[in-house]
């Protein structure tokens, strides 16, 4: 068994690896490696909560505790786990729940063949630790939990590997707290950020527009990255006015809450997050850098909802048809996310084909002098845009694998 002390993961969006392991280490990571869906870091503590608050990309932040190399099977697992000094990671009153994920397994296999089992397993494991040294034992919440864990099985040289997680986010961390309407199929906010920095947005060079603004998730999101302002700023108020909130779990965490340095320096943190947030938002409001707009009036008052909440409602909003956008005097990023579906009939694909066709060529017409790129899922229908483009990124939006792509305008 291998005990770990400062080794995290932090998961993101697929294709935004790159740009998360940038942002980690402008936040002071020493160490950041690549993998599939995030990136490893090795930090301390006190970095590891800087990406908690700070990061735009991260969908969760997970440090790793324990790696069982050579396991045999689920029997193993719970033989090996029951070694674990649990106490100093959960308490016998709190609640906690286990997600299991396989990597890479051999399809013929007597074992870990199903991750409910294998939970179930280290679930055992905890519950007869705290029975045998503690008396009593903590109860599973796979609603709302105190703690978190991730339990990863990969194939070993000779037989498994199994690394325990503790997730230190609770709520993802997409989930900033502004978005309190929303449209059917809205776009996560962690992924709109990574979508503006694969774009290499630089506000202090660019307008940004939204053609087909949704529910405000770009707009609010450019909001951000134009004032530096950090996604978990409504969180870092929420806690300011009351401090006994628990906002992610890893303020659950016996490890946390007997480090009164660490607590204190949260603390500064939450401090920092607030810094010159008004002065920040006024100078949002005056140089009016961002604007958007949808053809659907209902949608627009989803939008004005959401930009109300995350106090950025002085950025303007029209209703208008993305084919009849009018040209900024300014240089603009000009962004569409037009519908795409998954299921269409030939009708409503026709229907989708003439729109991006007919907005190719307004942009053709309009925005010479400034860019425009397309976020989409409908693959025939982009096809119908007769520009030169590039492809930026291939991306998923939620279980919808999408395209991101810039055409040149002359």
């Amino acid at each position: 068994m291998i005990k770990h002390r400062f080794a995290f993961f932090a998961s993101c969006p697929l294709g935004l690896e790159n740009l998360l392991a940038q942002e980690i280490e402008h936040l002071g990571a020493k160490s950041v490696s690549l993998s599939r869906g995030g990136v490893t870091i090795d930090c301390y503590n006190e970095v590891a909560i800087k990406v908690l608050l700070h990061s735009r990309i991260a969908s969760r932040v997970f440090r790793l505790l324990y790696t069982f190399e050579e396991i045999k099977n689920e029997k193993d697992l719970y033989l090996k786990a029951s070694d674990i000094k649990w106490k100093s990671l959960l308490e016998k009153n709190d609640t906690f729940k286990i997600h299991t994920a396989f990597g890479a397994l051999p399809k013929e296999r007597d074992e870990f063949r199903n991750t409910n089992f294998t939970s179930l397993k280290l679930k055992d494991a905890i519950v007869d630790w705290f029975r045998h040294y503690e008396g009593s034992r903590p109860s599973v919440n796979k609603d709302l939990p105190d703690h978190a864990f991730l339990l990863r099985v990969e194939k070993s040289p000779s037989n498994y590997r199994a690394k325990i997680y503790h997730d230190l986010s609770g709520h993802a961390l997409h989930e900033r707290g502004y978005r309190v309407a929303q449209t059917p199929a809205p776009i996560k906010e962690n992924l709109a950020a990574g979508i503006l920095g694969l774009l290499n947005w630089i506000p202090e060079k660019e307008h940004f527009h939204d053609g087909m603004c949704g529910s405000g998730t770009f707009l609010i999101e450019a909001a951000l990255i134009a004032g530096k302002i950090s996604p978990s700023y409504l969180k870092a108020q929420r806690l300011q006015s009351a401090p006994n909130s628990l906002l992610w779990t890893f303020q659950n965490s016996p490890w946390f809450k007997k480090d009164k340095h660490l607590q204190e320096n949260f603390k500064s943190e939450i401090s920092l997050t607030l810094n010159g947030l008004e002065d920040k938002l006024n100078h949002l409001k005056n140089i009016q850098l961002i604007s958007g707009g949808d053809k659907d009036e209902k949608v627009i008052g989803y939008a004005k909802d959401n930009l109300k909440k995350a106090k950025l409602d002085f950025i303007n909003l029209d209703i208008q048809d993305a084919r009849e956008i009018p040209i900024s005097p300014d240089p603009t990023l000009y962004l569409f996310n037009p519908p795409y579906g998954e299921r269409l009939e030939s009708k409503e694909q026709e229907q989708l084909n003439d729109l991006y066709f007919e907005m190719g060529e307004h942009w053709k017409k309009t925005f010479t002098g400034s860019r425009v790129a397309m976020f989409s899922g409908n693959f025939e229908a982009i096809k119908k845009i007769h520009l030169r483009s590039k492809k930026i990124a291939n991306l998923k939006n939620g279980p919808i694998d999408c395209q991101l792509k810039e055409y040149a305008l002359y």
